[in-house]
């Protein structure tokens, strides 16, 4: 199941807000801006990788939607994410973001960890599998 959780408010001031997050990953993580329409994903992760189980992305600006499934389901789920907010995605759940607005967020992993663990299933195909079902 896909988590999102709101970040933690620290402080808020006429300058703006502090928000907070627990991060116990290190070394070299993504910056990611999507353009609004855009999607990105269609994919699922063994859990080869340790920082791919789960996924986290920390969305820093922006709204979302998250299509989502476990690779064995049969129906995608919506999920909407509006920033700040942690997301966590677990291993084997196919997903599919679509930026509503212009967002920006941190993948928690690396490019590396990515292309060593990610299983692409474009949509159209996931769909033709719950026909089949």
């Amino acid at each position: 199941m896909i988590k999102v959780t709101a970040l933690s408010l620290a402080g808020e001031d006429d300058r703006g807000s502090n928000y907070l997050w627990d991060c116990t990953r290190n070394g070299e993580l993504m910056l990611c801006y999507r353009h609004a329409g855009s999607s990105s994903g269609q994919h699922y992760h063994e859990g080869k990788q340790a920082y791919k189980d789960p996924e986290i992305l920390i969305f820093c600006s922006g709204k979302a939607l998250l299509h989502w499934c476990h690779k064995d389901g049969d129906r995608i789920e919506t999920t909407e994410i509006t920033a700040p907010a942690q997301v966590e995605i677990p291993a084997n759940y196919w997903h599919q973001l679509i930026a509503v607005t212009d967002c920006c967020y941190l993948e928690l992993n690396s490019m590396a960890d990515v292309q060593k663990d990610s299983v692409r299933v474009w949509r159209t195909d996931l769909e033709k599998m719950f026909i089949e079902k």
